[in-house]
């Protein structure tokens, strides 16, 4: 069911007796809503290397894919995201989600971005939105399961610049986080390993 299917607008029959609808008055339903949360949650690349977000020079932050042992995950460590949720019925391929992480007593949301003639990710200080009543949205990816065996694996495509996937790719002595154009599904740079902070 879209949002399209479950609008209602007032009808009146006039002297003509013809049936007329009144004006679309910039009525909209909500596209997604929040639904629930989990927090804690640890992302990591193919290279059991833990996703890190550190802060920046001005207002920015840095991320990176890094080995990791587990006693060094703490709080607010940068390693702990919250994964949002939200309900969407028109959207029959994954979920709904959206990221946050708190870093240094911030709060920091991931997004998309168009910079220099490319697709990259950024964060940005703010907090999640309960509701997002755009048709796609920086912030929202579609999480979708990439074996029904592996219930941590996932890939996330970004709902505003379809076909470009999270994903990991190696600069130098680093591998960063990239939004990544991908139609291959065996593409194991896309593939991100969720768990829980023990």
């Amino acid at each position: 069911m879209s949002c399209a299917e479950i609008r209602m607008f007032a009808v009146e029959f006039r002297d003509d007796f013809h049936l007329y609808f009144a004006e679309d008055e910039g009525l909209e339903c909500d596209y997604w809503k929040k639904e629930h949360s989990l927090q804690q949650q640890i992302f990591r690349n193919t290279s059991n290397q833990v996703l890190v977000v550190r802060p920046g020079p001005g207002n920015d932050v840095m991320t990176a894919f890094e080995f990791l042992a587990d006693q060094e995950i703490k709080a607010e460590s940068g390693v702990n995201f919250t994964i949002h949720y939200y309900k969407d019925y028109s959207l029959d391929e994954g979920l709904a989600v959206a990221f946050s992480i708190r870093v240094e007593n911030k709060t920091y949301c991931m997004y998309c971005a168009h910079e220099g003639g490319r697709n990259i990710i950024r964060f940005k200080e703010k907090e999640v939105p309960r509701e997002i009543l755009e048709n796609s949205s920086d912030i929202i990816f579609i999480q979708k399961s990439i074996s029904p065996t592996n219930t941590k694996a996932f890939k996330f495509e970004s709902s505003l610049m379809r076909r470009y996937f999270l994903a990991f790719q190696k600069e130098e002595n680093l591998s960063k986080l990239i939004l990544k154009q991908c139609e291959d599904e065996v593409d194991q740079s896309t593939h991100i390993m969720v768990s829980q902070k023990k």
